[in-house]
């Protein structure tokens, strides 16, 4: 009883330093009262760390670092990530992509499915280089879109896109699943392929229509194909008009994705 009281009280001053902007005491109390088991300062210190991270100085970095750790040392898969996102950008600390897989594996291991994606992606930088890391980067990339990300059926598509007709069957295959799971962007490379026809059966009108569902949600990679296409007259008759309002979309900032 006495040491909820006390992580009581440390939380209560944690969040009164918070208000009036005492970011260092904030969470120096907010800590303390994690340690003691928390939870309302768990949050706080959460939302105190992602804060001092999004300021993108040294001093924030710095107390986002402490935050983060506190946190992770006591099983927060989310602040693991984070941890891992510093490590692999060099954010506040020496850039260290080991102790960056770590943390991300660490996240995975804790139940959030991102920490495999993540481990994944760190992977792929060798994964055309190397037998190895390509299979361990797909092998965390099905990991991934097994658990509903999906853009990691396009990561793994892309690693089977290498000329080799078998391989840009399952490529598609890939593609269609990212497709189905809401991934705009497969849309783009399931095209690519339909207009190829290397491995797969050559479908124009799939493609372009493809291409269309893409640029119609804003992806700009899709638009400046379309524009292209109609500029050149290629797999559509030309339209100055059209290639105009394509490359127009395709100049505009798409959405910018959550940290995580």
């Amino acid at each position: 009883m006495e040491e909820h009281r006390a992580a009581d009280r440390l939380y209560r001053l944690g969040r009164d330093y918070l208000a009036i902007r005492n970011y260092e005491k904030a969470g120096r109390y907010l800590s303390d009262a994690v340690i003691r088991g928390s939870r309302r300062a768990a949050r706080l210190l959460f939302s105190l760390g992602v804060q001092s991270f999004r300021q993108r100085t040294r001093d924030g970095y710095a107390r986002a670092e402490d935050c983060f750790q506190v946190l992770a040392d006591r099983g927060s898969a989310e602040s693991c990530l984070y941890l891992g996102f510093m490590c692999r950008d060099g954010c506040g600390r020496r850039h260290d992509v080991r102790t960056a897989f770590d943390y991300f594996n660490e996240a995975y291991q804790l139940g959030d499915v991102r920490g495999a994606f993540q481990a994944g992606m760190l992977i792929l930088r060798d994964a055309r280089r190397y037998e190895e890391a390509q299979a361990a980067a797909m092998e965390w990339l099905s990991i991934a879109a097994d658990g509903g990300i999906a853009e990691a059926n396009r990561h793994i598509g892309l690693l089977l896109c290498d000329n080799v007709a078998e391989h840009h069957v399952k490529a598609l295959q890939w593609f269609l699943r990212g497709i189905r799971d809401g991934d705009v962007r497969s849309r783009v490379y399931a095209a690519d392929l339909y207009l190829s026809g290397l491995g797969v059966p050559k479908n124009e009108r799939a493609a372009l229509e493809l291409l269309r569902q893409a640029a119609e949600a804003g992806d700009c990679k899709a638009n400046a194909i379309l524009g292209d296409f109609y500029a050149t007259g290629t797999h559509v008759a030309r339209d100055r008009e059209m290639a105009r309002v394509y490359y127009e979309r395709a100049e505009r900032k798409e959405p910018e994705k959550k940290e995580l």
